[in-house]
């Protein structure tokens, strides 16, 4: 969900193999729920996700549970490092060896399904009177739908917003931040909250202008601009441009120079990561997901988050973070594996994971009960209204975006290369590469 995807291997490529050995539709071997037909026969299956590593677990408890639920079908969760999990996914489905039941990345949606590995599940839900996915957010169920398929049950979600340190605020007696701010404001309060020591050198940042692309395409769009069109099949007068030349130029700049706000890629590296930074009180303000709540709780940092500020025409934006749960279209047991994901999608499911405060549920019921009592995480939630889809959730040319994008910002941070020369070379490269 949250950065695994970025270096999703181009093994991908050789999983077109698997169409060879495909077992066919949803009436495979084992739909009748006993195996290949025999009625003492217990159909197994195997679903994965990212981390999620100790034996307590939220998703190994909800296996145990539909194993008890289900005597005729067996589960074993199987959960892979998150540094990982994109290489040996791929590597397994081009094997033919892969879980029946993944999870997927909100960045990964079209790759997958472009892939032919993912299996669609409108025919399972219009023969299962029993499962509605209007339990689910409208937003979330439609993230999951390509080409007028559905294909991914939600999981869970976080959108992005601001967090920030509230005792590093308190210390240089700036009020927090708040709805009225704009992106102006909050760098503003930056430059204040940035400290030097007596060499001169930056020991305090005021904000983290990171290289991970989510936050620039919030940048962008703050500025009226994107790096492609819609559809995802053009770079050229997008990536470009004369808008986007210019906000990179601002947001590169903030890194940079001696009255620089932000650490730069390098830095953030060397001291741990902004997380790291951010509750050892060397880092005042940071845009990402939830998923920082269980870090954050576990250490003695003091922090609030807000909504991220409007850009210069008052508008406001923001991306779901989020994941949902595929079907192999190569498993053998197709109707088994579409009652697991239904159980790992559902309104069980969805309350365990947000008790622990990482993530939201993506159902409506049980949203609403945690909106109902959350205080301190409120924007959070409030920022999914602003949401709105970067080029990979838009185009299957997504990954020849990204890559070449992500190649000029680390061009210019490294100062191999001008804003607007590297932006140039990018959406040559991009329109060269895109299906026409």
């Amino acid at each position: 969900m949250k950065k695994w995807s970025a270096g999703l291997a181009f093994i991908l490529m050789f999983s077109m193999v698997l169409s060879a050995c495909s077992s066919g539709s949803s009436k495979d071997a084992g739909s009748d729920g006993k195996g290949d037909g025999a009625s003492d026969q217990v159909v197994e299956l195997k679903f994965t996700t990212w981390g999620e590593l100790t034996a307590d677990s939220v998703e190994k408890k909800l296996a145990d549970q539909f194993n008890e639920t289900h005597p005729n079908i067996k589960v074993t969760f199987e959960p892979v490092p998150g540094d990982g999990y994109a290489t040996k996914l791929t590597t397994s489905l081009a094997a033919g060896q892969a879980p029946d039941v993944f999870l997927i990345g909100e960045g990964d949606y079209f790759k997958y399904v472009d892939k032919g590995v993912v299996e669609p599940l409108d025919d399972f839900i219009k023969s299962d009177s029993s499962f509605k996915t209007d339990i689910f957010q409208p937003d979330l169920i439609n993230m999951g739908k390509i080409n007028d398929k559905l294909y991914y049950l939600p999981k869970d979600f976080n959108p992005l917003a601001l967090w920030y340190n509230k005792r590093m605020f308190d210390e240089a007696k700036i009020p927090y931040p708040n709805e009225k701010w704009t992106w102006d404001d909050m760098i503003s309060a930056a430059q204040k909250l940035t400290k030097k020591d007596d060499k001169g050198k930056v020991k305090e940042f005021g904000f983290n202008a990171t290289k991970w692309e989510y936050p620039i395409y919030i940048y962008l769009w703050l500025n009226g601009t994107d790096i492609g069109n819609e559809d995802g099949t053009k770079a050229e007068g997008f990536m470009n441009s004369d808008k986007t030349v210019a906000a990179m130029e601002k947001y590169v700049a903030l890194t940079k120079g001696d009255n620089r706000v932000s650490p730069t890629p390098q830095d953030t590296e060397t001291l741990g990561g902004d997380s790291s930074m951010f509750m050892t009180d060397k880092l005042a303000m940071m845009i990402t997901g939830r998923w920082v709540k269980s870090d954050l709780d576990k250490s003695d940092v003091q922090y609030g988050s807000a909504l991220i500020p409007t850009g210069a025409n008052g508008e406001r934006a923001s991306i779901i973070a989020a994941a949902g749960w595929a079907m192999n279209a190569n498993g053998k047991h197709k109707k088994e594996a579409f009652e697991l994901m239904k159980w790992l999608s559902g309104t069980e499911a969805q309350k365990a994971r947000s008790e622990k405060g990482q993530v939201l549920p993506a159902t409506i019921a049980e949203l609403d009960q945690v909106k109902s009592k959350e205080v301190v995480d409120k924007p959070v939630i409030e920022m999914m209204a602003f949401a709105k889809k970067p080029i990979s959730m838009r185009s299957v040319n997504a990954p020849i975006f990204t890559e070449e994008f992500n190649k000029a910002v680390e061009k210019v941070l490294l100062e191999k290369s001008t804003v607007k020369e590297a932006l140039d070379e990018a959406a040559k490269n991009v329109d060269s590469k895109v299906k026409k």
